[in-house]
């Protein structure tokens, strides 16, 4: 199965899994409004990550961003987007944003989450996920597809994609740029 359908597979499954109600230990409505009176939107997730970043991270040029997989937040629905960063190599990165207005960000829905995403990626690597600490509320890697999941707070989700980061420094590639996102 290719790289990119693998991606958009796992993206939607985190999507699913981050669903639903407020759960235990969820955030009040006021981190909610306090992530978006502060610009954070998820709706448009090219302006949380500058192109400039990215290409300096990946060591190319980002020729185009685009995006797309657009959601305004509706009632207890969540805002999303996804942007796609063109690479002048013809490689891409992508970062999916999500800002939930229930704050669902359990502690349960993370470890649903990354449940899902150990058994969808097991059918194609043996390659283990890897927690990754200091980058949020929780935080996880998947190798082979240079893959960062984290849960920025109860509210706010990204997943950062640089599947052309050498695989020896896309973990710590990843991290980098998941800081420089705008919180």
């Amino acid at each position: 199965m290719h790289k990119g359908a693998i991606v958009a597979g796992l993206g939607a499954l985190l999507l699913a899994g981050c669903g639903g109600g407020a759960k235990d230990g969820a955030a009040a409505d006021g981190e909610t409004k306090q992530a978006a009176a502060s610009g954070w939107d998820a709706s448009d997730a090219c302006a949380l990550l500058d192109k400039a970043a990215v290409g300096a991270a990946l060591s190319d040029n980002v020729t185009e961003t685009s995006l797309a997989f657009v959601n305004k937040a509706e009632g207890a629905n969540a805002a999303t987007s996804e942007c796609t960063y063109r690479l002048a190599s013809g490689s891409t990165a992508t970062l999916m944003a999500r800002l939930s207005p229930i704050g669902d960000n359990s502690d349960a829905a993370i470890k649903q989450t990354r449940e899902t995403t150990e058994k969808t990626m097991a059918a194609f690597s043996d390659k283990k996920i890897e927690d990754v600490a200091g980058l949020g509320k929780a935080a996880f890697f998947v190798p082979g597809i240079n893959q960062m999941n984290v849960f920025l707070d109860d509210s706010r989700f990204v997943i950062l994609t640089v599947g052309s980061a050498p695989a020896a420094t896309a973990r710590d590639v990843a991290a980098g740029l998941v800081g420089k996102i705008k919180t």
